[in-house]
């Protein structure tokens, strides 16, 4: 491998989108700002798209396709897949890859003096939400390997290849992505921040929306969660409504698994006012650097105290909604920065 293809995030920046996908590239440019992200690092596109031809899963899988034709119904794109993702997942990375993956994996570990639970995630130059899986709660060397291929073998879901046979495009040509290995948040809550209300398009206006535990089942929409609508000049929560919230997603064992939240967590609000204003803080600031209304994935860490507890898992531009013009006075973003985008680093977690 000629190419250096494994960066700290902090070293990579919103510029890299084609080299390390939009997650990482974003989350490489929020840590570089000093905004409050994950210990990580990030593995390049042109890691999977080298470590498949020097394995010979590339034409392995070239040979399968021609082999069984390109299937149009269901049920067989989905064994395609099973197959293609089982000679990906069936191989072992390329030494030198291998290496420079634990490498990082071991100074994180170093760093807190323990062996660190990651959540490995896709990143594709485009952002297709839901459409690749991510992995959480991986821990050790062999597991977050692992979850690499997982990822990458992920590219070839039946939904990218019924997409592939649809368009008339190669099968074996599916996108190859980046992939983000990040330090697992103790999470006690989490969720999504709209920079735009997601409904009326009203520029004034931030949308929370907040579950116990991790953020999947907020980003998955499979549960009722707490709404917040906040005012983005004066960070005043003006509305905010009691979700069911009967479903959690929590860290178990090296996964996580789903469980039913208790009766009197039900019926309690999962951020406090304070956090809620921070959360909406961070969102502007990133809503300011990156010019256009952001969809923050965010966390609250069970284990600090206010405000080191609040990260910024991810970020992206919204879609789907047309900004209205602001009601008020648009803030001057630099008036804003001075004194509070450049938040103090935090010690190793």
């Amino acid at each position: 491998m000629s190419v250096k293809h494994v960066y700290w995030l902090s070293d990579i920046a919103q510029g890299d989108n084609g080299t390390f996908g939009r997650k990482c590239a974003n989350l490489g440019e929020m840590s570089r700002l000093g905004m409050p992200v994950p210990d990580g690092f990030a593995i390049a596109r042109g890691a999977q798209e080298w470590a498949l031809q020097e394995t010979g899963a590339r034409d392995e899988i070239a040979e399968l396709v021609r082999r069984v034709g390109e299937p149009t119904d269901c049920r067989a794109q989905a064994e395609l897949s099973r197959e293609i993702r089982a000679i990906i997942e069936g191989k072992d990375l390329p030494p030198v890859l291998s290496s420079s993956i634990v490498e990082l994996y071991d100074e994180m570990c170093a760093r807190r003096g323990e062996e660190v639970a990651v959540s490995v995630r896709s990143a594709g130059v485009v952002s297709h939400p839901g459409m690749y899986e991510t992995y959480l709660n991986m821990r050790g060397r062999e597991q977050v390997l692992d979850a690499v291929k997982r990822v990458w073998g992920s590219t070839f879901n039946s939904r990218t290849i019924a997409h592939r046979v649809q368009q008339g495009q190669p099968i074996v040509d599916s996108p190859y992505i980046g992939v983000g290995v990040l330090e697992m948040v103790d999470a006690r809550s989490a969720g999504v921040c709209f920079t735009v209300h997601p409904v009326d398009g009203d520029l004034d206006r931030a949308v929370i929306e907040a579950n116990w535990g991790l953020g999947e089942s907020c980003v998955s929409g499979q549960v009722s969660v707490d709404l917040y609508v906040v005012d983005k000049k004066s960070l005043s929560t003006l509305e905010k409504t009691l979700g069911e919230k009967k479903l959690q997603i929590v860290a178990s064992g090296n996964g996580v698994h789903e469980e039913e939240v208790p009766a009197e967590k039900r019926c309690e609000y999962v951020l406090s006012d304070s956090e809620v204003a921070e959360i909406v803080r961070l969102s502007k600031l990133l809503e300011d650097h990156f010019g256009q209304p952001q969809d923050v994935e965010w966390a609250i860490d069970a284990g600090r105290p206010f405000p080191e507890n609040v990260y910024l898992l991810q970020t992206r531009s919204v879609v789907g909604v047309q900004p209205q013009e602001y009601k008020t006075e648009k803030p001057d973003p630099l008036a804003d920065l001075v004194g509070s985008f450049f938040v103090p680093s935090r010690p190793p977690r």
